[in-house]
């Protein structure tokens, strides 16, 4: 018998944050967990064919945290680094200010005629939490990039290129609007 291969493990590496956004508000932000369902929310990378119905996951290759947790997290550290508000973090300051909420639509590899792709379709939600609830930016974004590879750490690098850019649109979007 033929010994299994060892697990995998990948990050994401989510490189540079929004330039010249400035500041948006003088009061905090929380980042809420981000929302998935099933397969989404393993730890698991995704593949599918395009054009197919039936998703599947990676025996061996899996993300260091479930997708929900490591998109919380880089988008805590990227809106920190745009230096939008004073503070930005997980937790509820029940002080007012705004909130981020996020759902995973799509964060997978795609294979295709042309080779392979990484696709993450995100929405993402920036509202204002002091009384009454006020909803700012309300959107899905969807990026697709080339894998530069077959293999799935190329995927794991185009993933995190994906959503540094979904993450540049929020916050361009989401600064304008406020």
């Amino acid at each position: 018998m033929k010994p299994l291969p060892s697990d995998s493990f990948y990050r994401l590496q989510i490189n540079g944050a929004a330039s010249g956004t400035g500041q948006w508000t003088d009061k905090a932000i929380r980042v809420a967990k981000f929302q998935a369902s099933g397969t989404h929310r393993e730890r698991a990378i995704v593949h599918t064919e395009s054009g197919k119905f039936a998703v599947n996951q990676h025996r061996y290759h899996l993300w260091i945290d479930s997708p929900e947790r490591m998109l919380q997290h880089e988008l805590i550290s990227y809106l920190r680094a745009a230096k939008v508000a004073p503070t930005v973090s997980a937790i509820d300051t029940h002080q007012g200010g705004f909130e981020v909420v996020g759902r995973i639509r799509q964060f997978e590899q795609v294979r295709d005629g042309a080779g392979v792709r990484a696709v993450v379709t995100l929405d993402l939600e920036l509202m204002s939490v002091s009384a009454p609830r006020t909803l700012i930016v309300s959107r899905e974004y969807t990026e697709s990039m080339t894998v530069s590879g077959d293999d799935v750490e190329s995927t794991a690098g185009a993933i995190s290129a994906a959503i540094a850019t979904i993450f540049q649109r929020f916050v361009t979007e989401a600064g304008a609007a406020l």
